[in-house]
């Protein structure tokens, strides 16, 4: 996906340099944010982080024969696969300054966004969340002191961050398709976009890290030099104890609930079933990439942070396509009526 993806984020760095970049694209304040959600999400007002979903699954009473309306776990509904300029902020964060969060892009978070009902229109509100590149080198340059030879590539840096936010701003989508299989395809080149504008930054930070000094290093990296006090046993136990590692795994629940959602609402035929198992089989292995990409700690530079937040979101690329896939051969065995039922199916967090 970035080898396709760098072609096109040419055009789009292409694009930012000449168009005129209003202060609205740029300026988030950086740490742990709030997303607000316009009316029609049906979803609690809560914080996203960068870690994988949660594991647990709610299951509702019966369906009615128009509509499914499921109640899933809080913040499993990810806007951000979407409107992925809403990630984009929490994750530099996590580049520059790592901090406990949860990832919005995980299997159920796919699933359950795929057929929750989402406006239509495009929503300028959550297509330009703004990014303050100017803050983010500030705070680097007042942590790592940087040198007069350095200070030009730290400015470069900053320029490729404006760069990821303004082409993320322009790869906002017109609207939001209805049906899950196109919601799919359309969240499916929304990671692909979100991975493309993180590239974009890649090389101007291994261009600034590789200058540094190893002190400089240690404290851009946000790690304690080796004279520090801290023993990174302790270091290492801290992560162990919180909720690092915990949500890595643990899928096949999530799975085995999205599957009997698409069973209760399409009700399929003995003849059918077989597609249904194959939709499963689908489904396993597509989370079993995700779970094999969910670091088990925080990577100790911000280099190798942000390419595992690329491999992450190439796995997500991939899971989003082999459901689309899928779904899409599967729903070509349904009947008219089981196909409005299948494109009714509605999950919401409430």
């Amino acid at each position: 996906m970035r080898k396709i993806g760098a072609l096109v984020a040419i055009g789009g760095i292409a694009a930012v340099i000449v168009s005129a970049s209003p202060a609205a694209a740029f300026g988030i304040r950086i740490g742990p944010f709030h997303i607000g959600l316009p009316f029609g999400w049906h979803h609690h007002h809560r914080q996203l982080y960068m870690r994988a979903s949660p594991n647990e699954v709610a299951r509702s009473s019966e369906p009615s024969r128009a509509e499914t309306t499921e109640i899933v776990p809080q913040g499993t509904v990810s806007p951000a696969l979407v409107y992925p300029s809403l990630a984009l902020p929490a994750i530099f964060q996590n580049v520059f300054w790592p901090n406990a969060s949860q990832w919005p892009f995980g299997y159920q978070n796919i699933f359950t966004t795929a057929f929750a009902k989402i406006p239509a229109g495009q929503d300028q509100r959550l297509c330009q969340q703004p990014l303050d590149p100017n803050a983010m080198v500030g705070r680097i340059s007042a942590e790592v002191s940087p040198t007069a030879d350095q200070m030009p590539l730290l400015q470069k840096l900053g320029g490729a961050l404006g760069m990821a936010s303004g082409y993320l701003a322009r790869a906002c989508p017109k609207g939001i398709p209805a049906q899950p299989v196109a919601r799919l395809q359309m969240m499916q080149s929304q990671i692909q976009a979100l991975a493309m504008a993180i590239d974009i930054v890649r090389q101007p930070l291994e261009d600034f890290s590789q200058s540094l000094t190893a002190d400089q290093r240690s404290r851009f990296d946000g790690t304690p030099p080796p004279d520090a006090a801290q023993d990174q046993a302790t270091v290492r136990e801290q992560n162990q104890a919180g909720n690092l590692v915990q949500p890595c795994g643990g899928s096949s629940t999530a799975i085995d609930w999205s599957i009997a959602q698409i069973n209760r609402s399409v009700q399929p035929t003995d003849a059918q079933r077989d597609d249904l198992a194959s939709v499963k089989q689908s489904f396993n292995a597509a989370a079993i990439d995700l779970d094999a990409h969910c670091p088990t700690s925080a990577p100790a530079t911000a280099l190798r942070r942000l390419e595992t937040i690329e491999a992450r979101l190439d796995a997500a690329w991939r899971a989003v396509l082999a459901m689309q896939v899928t779904l899409t051969d599967f729903e070509t065995k349904l009947s008219d009526e089981q196909k409005s039922r299948f494109d009714a199916m509605n999950f919401a967090s409430r």
